[in-house]
């Protein structure tokens, strides 16, 4: 025991020691405690102890109260003494020493943020609130962070100011305001003034009341003098007041913490604590002291060379939370019984204290003293923060600064932080480790959460200012300092657990915010921004080969009908200010790379996995419990309750590139199984419930429907006994009732007190933590499931370290989460402003054209007057409106430009900062894994090819597609209409013994890794992420990034392909928003020329399963969006359907290219507004051709679908238009009304030319009884009566043609669209291709003489479309560039074929009859004889219309009586 003890505290036996503790003591607190009376070396320390515990807080009272005012400078402070006292009597104010936000006096709805009530956020259109303290002479001054941008007013009302919800500060006549986001101040008046500020920004607002002038400092930097008449004098004293518009928020400074940016001779309206900052100096200067003796001491043991930071504070805390517990009864520090009352009273050996104890001892009573001075924030942020910095190696303002941890700084920076966390947790710095020791074994553990809290808040306020250059000093520092921070275990524990997840998020640091305009200005030699380029036609090559073989005539080819001139070719001087642009883009990429890389660096440290030990849980498991909760409540609950995010978008995209960054690189130190494939999450792990999937719907629906639907295949792969299975064994209702099991997982799940609140993440910096729920899912132990089950969870994570595959498989989860549920706002919204770009620089490249033409008519008219010797009054009018055009030209173009300037500045900061390679290459890792996921668990082909070929994969080969080989791979098709109404949910080629097809990821198993039908469980979000990041990567980000750098991304997008053609129409998939996604992004796929080549590279099962579901009948489903899919693999080959714009809107408007915003990320069901370039596909028009003839009755069934979809979108189309005709004042008309008669034009459009497709790829279907199940009779009545009733309506006078003119010329918005060319064209092409010459003559026969009896048939109409006087309302002839000639040679021919015929039938004589009810028409449609009756009521009608309704139901349609057969009537003989 003696040597233990011995061992323990040392023994010191010099008689030089004596002297050596008066200095230590003399060193470490001044000559006021130094004991001369002290001499007995084997009590002298614990004399010592006992002494100063007894005299320390009295020997500070007094330093305090002898403090010189000097000494309060470096708290940048300009106040009297008389500030120390409990009541704030300063001359010049009024109101209590607290102050902040008076909620009595709030105008409109806002909410007050945390218990300091400084943090506000306006809920209402306008709303205002003032403070609780005024002023009356004096200077003073406050300031406010903004959370947002938008239009606040900041300033001082009197209390005689009254304001409303329309009227807020600077409104009255005794308020003064200033709005950044409106540039202007405010009193009653308003006027130009400022800056626009960003968020971020510090606003200082000081008032000087003795000479009655206000003025605003933006960032410390003076805005200038707002107002120099501020009344002032008896009865006025201003109060702080903010005004603030809808979901604007801003925290403020009344001066309960040092102003960031003070402004001398100006104090806060609340007085700083001189007395117990000058009491915080005082004990820090002895508590550094006491550090320096313990690292010298420290010094002469051997270093400790443990790898974390764990290795310090355990291998020290053994012997000092022994050591430390002397003297220490009246401590706030409670001890166990001290180690002396084991030792033998007589061993005097043993009663003399070590140096070691008698240090901490003192370090216990300094600490303990201290712990009443950092309750104060103001003392934490002026005191305690600029110390850690200081011995981080920052500087401080007349702090002292350590110089190894300054080199150590250097160092790291001049590194660009490259491997800093590695650093850190191996080599932590002695003397910040030590000062973190202290403060947690000696002071209250709540204590120290407020300390370390109030320290990372304030960090955070200063990491959000906008950088003042391209440095980023502040966010470098600020995140050093976390860094630093958490390089300590506790401390870094504690900051994941209470900190970074509670008022502020750890999201905020890693958002990287585009410094201000003339920042950028410094950077951007030149803004530049495209050129709008000639439009050549897409570059498709099927599109060059058919204009090749004189199909087309150059029919993008800019031609005399175009309105606008095309703009030159860019010139040299453009290409190299691009060149130069993109090399300054390249700085900010340069320049942002170090703020980036210790972002990578702070998140390598939250996600330390070697810190946990058998009692405590690491770093890692911590902050994946509280990334779960941040998800639930950032994306999760968002998407489901108000499709708005808590988090800024921007940020959340930030946040979501360097999760991204940081789990690729841990993927690659550490891959699981195949280390060629990306991170991605396995398919089995969609089913066995080691992710909860935040208790989101699966593509199948509910999570206990669907384990209670395909139980079967559950157990066939998981097994009976698993927990999974198992969890909802107690809760299955035989009987069918309300299952108990959703009221448990419900139980579980977030209630309502967790609902996202209406405030932005800086609204929540003093924002109380929330109380653990009681019912809260958190991580499980081994063998526990996702679900709630029965039984209690802890709301921390238990001890030790987390699985390395389990924490990839829910990081990488709540990627997808973030992904989809905000950060993919952000992309949309840099895409629009690129767009928006775009759409400027084509204004102002038109008004550069107007101003040459303007400018040659004004040549013209001076040269006219210059051979005149005098004026008449039409041409001085003439001549003054042309320089007057010229004058608003000119001026319209200095403001496009000026726009374009600031929007380049934006746009390079876009493609420096955000858009940049390494973000492209990272999110397509992203959707490599995710793809790759997905397609595993739904296709069955794709999980066995893959497996088929991983153990092949060589490096630098693609282990997704195996390279080309599956892209060729051509898969046996079987038709759903071929397999057992059992199993309508198998999608394999292959016979199967069972219900779904398996995939073995074991062949020697008896189990399958998993089953075809379980795909149902699939979160919605992982779909759903998945196609965004697709579509941000080819669409949002390129071609500002083009995609093909992208590796192997040509497969990739073919893959993609594949998985949209057998998807989008699935039937395991339930959910609508999902299946909406699908078929979007399929058609926005069939936009392109490059992923329409992908399309026709899927195997030919996947475009069998597609084509299958396009020409499904267009019954009971939304059809117009796959009809748009349809339609597009047809864009192209039609009767001159070959534009990108419509013919007769590119002629007046010109030609443009789309942007990506009308593109088609989402393609709008509206639907056929024409925008996009022809690239159609052989191969699918194969597959198409192909699926109608081998599938006769599904054939019939949707070209008798397409017909009357087709009748009614017509029918609904002519009938509102009519309606709008008889409205003869345009502003009569209903919005609404004319939407809709657009909308039903659109529709019409586009099922007419999926009309002329088919007959294009079936044309037999209407005259072979084979090829349509019988029913070709009825198919090809019906056609032609649609088509010429079409013709009739459209281009005969007597039939409607009439209103149909003055629709066109009305000129109504949202009809432009209108025109005889959209209506007519594809009519021609149908006619066209029914009668090709080339088909069988008993063909042409057939259609000819059914459209020649078609009584709706007007030869007049058929000619209308041919007119060749220039002077007619229309005739394809006008159109050259869009219709080529042999297409017009076609309907020519076609015309003339049709006049014979019908020429032909005049002159046959008809046969007459006698009978009486052959003799009546038909009631139905008034064209025909009644010659067919229905048996057995007997009711009577002509044959076409008795089969066309037989096609749908089985009833007569006078008695509604079934109807068994029909007869022909025969006709009476005489």
């Amino acid at each position: 025991m003696m040597n233990v003890l011995r061992s323990m505290f040392g023994v010191c036996s010099s008689s030089a020691e004596k002297g050596e503790v008066h200095d230590m003591i003399k060193k470490i607190f001044g000559n006021e405690l130094v004991m001369k009376d002290n001499t007995d070396k084997h009590t002298q320390r614990s004399k010592y102890v006992n002494y100063i515990s007894e005299n320390l807080t009295k020997i500070l009272d007094a330093k305090v109260n002898s403090y010189k005012i000097k000494s309060t400078k470096k708290h940048n402070v300009n106040v009297t003494t008389e500030t120390a006292e409990s009541n704030d009597e300063r001359p010049g104010r009024v109101g209590p020493k607290l102050v902040v936000f008076d909620a009595s006096t709030g105008t409109g709805r806002l909410v007050l943020v945390g218990d300091e009530r400084v943090s506000i956020q306006g809920l209402s259109s306008f709303a205002t609130i003032r403070a609780t303290a005024c002023v009356f002479s004096g200077k003073w001054m406050y300031e406010v962070q903004l959370g947002t941008k938008g239009i606040m007013q900041i300033g001082w009302c009197t209390s005689s100011c009254t304001f409303s919800m329309d009227t807020g500060v600077g409104d009255t006549a005794h308020s003064y305001a200033y709005d950044g986001g409106r540039v202007r101040k405010w009193n009653v008046a308003t006027s130009q003034y400022g800056q626009s500020w960003l968020p971020g920004d510090v606003i200082g607002s000081c008032i000087d009341l003795d000479k009655g002038t206000l003025e605003y400092y933006r960032n410390g930097v003076s805005l200038g003098l707002a107002f120099d008449k501020v009344a002032h004098g008896s009865g006025l004293a201003y109060f702080p007041a903010v005004s603030l518009a809808m979901q604007e928020h801003l925290y403020a400074n009344f001066g309960h913490v040092p102003f960031i940016f003070p402004i001398e001779g100006f104090a806060p309206l609340q007085a700083p604590p001189i007395r117990e900052c000058i009491r915080a100096t005082l004990l820090f200067k002895s508590l550094e002291g006491l550090i320096d003796e313990l690292n010298r001491l420290a010094g002469l043991k051997p270093p400790v060379t443990a790898k974390i930071s764990k290795a310090k504070s355990d291998s020290s805390k053994a012997e000092v939370e022994v050591a430390l517990r002397i003297h220490s009864s009246n401590s706030i520090y409670s001890p166990r019984a001290s180690p002396h009352s084991m030792v033998d009273a007589q061993s005097t050996e043993v009663k003399k204290m070590s140096k070691r104890a008698f240090l901490m001892s003192l370090a216990r009573l300094v600490v303990a003293e201290m712990g009443t001075v950092l309750r104060v924030t103001y003392v934490v942020v002026s005191e305690l923060l600029p110390r850690f910095r200081g011995t981080l190696g920052l500087k401080n303002r007349g702090l002292g600064v350590d110089q190894s941890a300054v080199e150590f700084y250097l160092k790291a920076k001049e590194d660009k932080f490259n491997g800093l966390s590695q650093k850190f947790l191996a080599q932590p710095q002695p003397r910040l480790c030590t000062l973190l020791d202290l403060l947690w074994t000696f002071l209250e553990e709540a204590a120290l959460c407020d300390v370390l809290e109030h320290c990372v808040v304030r960090e955070c306020l200063l990491y959000d200012l906008v950088s003042p250059d391209m440095n980023f000093t502040q966010q470098l520092e600020g995140l050093y300092v976390l860094c630093g921070l958490m390089q300590h275990r506790d401390t870094r524990h504690h900051l994941v657990k209470y900190v970074f997840f509670n008022k502020i998020t750890f999201d905020n640091f890693l958002n990287i915010k585009c410094p201000d305009e003339t920042v950028l200005r410094s950077i951007i030699r030149k803004p530049w921004w495209q050129r709008p380029t000639s439009v050549q036609g897409e570059t498709d090559p099927q599109i060059a080969e058919i204009a090749e073989k004189g199909m087309t005539r150059s029919t993008f080819a800019p031609t005399g009908t175009d309105k606008i001139s095309k703009p030159p070719p860019s010139s040299p001087d453009d290409s190299t200010l691009e060149t130069q642009y993109k090399d300054d883009c390249d700085k900010i990429t340069k320049a942002i790379a170090p703020l980036e890389r210790i972002q990578l660096e702070f998140l390598l440290m939250l996600l330390d996995n070697t810190d946990g030990t058998t009692m405590v849980p690491s770093t890692r498991k911590i902050f994946l419990e509280k990334f779960r909760r941040y998800i639930m409540d950032n994306c999760i609950l968002d998407m489901r309750l108000f499709n708005v995010s808590r988090n800024s978008p921007a940020i959340s995209w930030c946040c979501h590139a360097r999760l991204l960054t940081a789990v690729l690189r841990l993927w690659n130190e550490n891959p699981l199984n195949n280390p060629h494939l990306p991170p991605h999450i396995p398919a089995r792990t969609f089913i066995d419930g080691e992710l909860d999937f935040y208790n989101v719907d699966r593509l199948g629906g509910v999570l206990p429907f669907l384990v209670r639907t395909l139980r079967q295949d559950l157990i066939q792969v998981l097994g009976e006994e698993n927990p999974f299975i198992q969890s909802f064994e107690p809760n299955y209702n035989r009987a069918g009732g309300i299952d108990t099991g959703v009221n448990d997982m419900a139980a579980g799940s977030p209630g309502l007190a967790t609902l996202p609140q209406v405030i932005s993440s800086m609204a929540r910096f003093m924002h109380p933590p929330m109380p653990p729920m009681a019912n809260s899912l958190y991580s499980r132990p081994a063998g526990e499931t996702a679900l709630a089950l029965k039984g209690t969870r802890s709301t921390m994570p238990g001890a030790g370290c987390i699985d390395v595959r389990t924490a990839y498989l829910r990081l990488i989860d709540g990627l997808l989460a973030l992904y989809h549920g905000i950060a993919i706002k952000h992309a949309e919204k840099l895409c629009e402003l690129r767009d928006n770009q775009l759409d400027m620089a084509d204004c102002l490249h038109d008004i550069e054209q107007r101003i040459v033409a303007v400018s040659n008519e004004l040549q013209v008219v001076e040269g006219d007057l210059c051979t005149k010797t005098e004026m008449n009054e039409s041409e001085k009018i003439r001549r003054l409106l042309t320089e007057k055009m010229l004058s608003e030209l000119e001026r319209s173009k200095a403001v496009y430009e000026e726009k374009l300037e600031a929007s380049a500045l934006q746009m390079a900061w876009v493609i420096g900062a955000i858009w940049t390679k390494q973000r492209q290459q990272e999110l397509a890792k992203h959707f490599t894994g995710t793809l790759h996921s997905l397609r595993y668990a739904s296709d069955p082909d794709y999980a066995a090819h893959v497996q088929a070929t991983s153990k092949e994969i060589l490096p630098g080969k693609s282990s997704i597609l195996g390279g080309a080989s599956y892209a060729s791979l051509q898969l046996e098709y079987t038709s759903s209409s071929d397999q057992s109404p059992q199993t309508p949910t198998s999608r394999a080629a292959s016979p199967r013994t069972c219900s779904n097809t398996q995939i073995e990821m074991n062949p020697t198993s008896n189990s399958p890794e998993f089953s075809e039908s379980l795909f149902a469980f699939v979160p919605e979000y992982h779909v759903d992420a998945m196609l965004e990041i697709c579509n941000t990567l080819r669409l949002y980000m390129h071609p500002t990034v083009p995609v093909q750098q992208v590796s192997e991304w040509e497969e990739l997008v073919v893959s993609c392909a594949a998985f949209l053609c057998s998807e989008f129409a699935d039937p395991r998939i339930v959910l609508a928003s999902t299946r909406e996604s699908l078929v979007q992004t399929l058609a926005s796929f069939a936009t392109q020329p490059a992923t329409m080549r992908a399309i026709e590279r899927v195997p030919l099962k996947q475009q069998m399963c597609m084509v299958e579901e396009l020409v499904r009948p267009y019954q009971n489903r939304a059809w117009a969006q796959s009809n748009w899919v349809l339609v597009r693999f047809w864009h192209g080959s039609g009767f001159g359907f070959r534009h990108r714009q419509w013919p007769h809107l590119a002629a007046r408007y010109g030609d443009r290219e789309p942007t990506v915003n009308n593109l088609g990320a989402k393609v709008d069901a509206g639907l056929m507004s024409q925008c996009f370039g022809p690239c159609p596909s052989e191969v699918i028009q194969g597959r198409i051709r192909d699926y109608l003839n081998d599938h006769q009755k599904e054939a019939a069934q949707f070209l008798n679908s397409l017909l009357s979809q087709l009748n009614w979108a017509f029918s609904e189309f002519f009938t509102m238009m009519q309606e709008m005709d008889r409205v003869q004042i345009d502003a009569h008309l209903e919005p609404r009304h004319i939407k809709l008669c657009a909308t039903c034009f659109d529709l019409y459009h586009g099922l007419a030319r999926a009309l002329e497709m088919t007959l294009a790829l079936s044309p037999e279907l209407l005259t072979k009884s084979e090829s349509s199940d019988n029913q070709n009779e009825l198919l090809l009545g019906r056609t032609c009566q649609i088509l010429m009733a079409v013709v009739s309506r459209i281009c005969v006078r007597g039939g409607g043609a009439a209103g149909f003119r003055r629709l066109v010329a009305r000129g109504l918005p949202d009809t432009d669209r209108v025109h005889y060319y959209v209506a007519l064209a594809p009519v021609a092409g149908c006619l066209i291709r029914i009668l090709d010459p080339k088909l069988p003559q008993d063909h042409l026969s057939k259609v000819t003489n059914s459209l020649v009896s078609e009584p709706l048939f007007r030869l007049d109409g058929l000619e209308f479309m041919l007119e060749k006087d220039k002077n007619k309302n229309f005739s394809f002839y006008k159109f050259p560039d869009d219709v080529s000639a042999q297409e017009l040679n076609s309907l020519e021919k076609l015309v003339e074929r049709l006049r014979a015929a019908r020429d032909a039938q005049m002159t046959t004589k008809s046969p007459g009859s006698s009978g009486t009810q052959s003799d009546l028409l038909c009631t139905i449609c008034y064209a025909r004889p009644a010659d067919t009756a229905f048996m057995p009521c007997g009711h009577h009608s002509c044959r076409a219309c008795i089969m066309q309704h037989l096609l749908n139901s089985k009833q007569c349609f006078f008695c509604k009586a079934e109807i068994d057969t029909v007869r022909e009537i025969e006709p009476v003989t005489a």
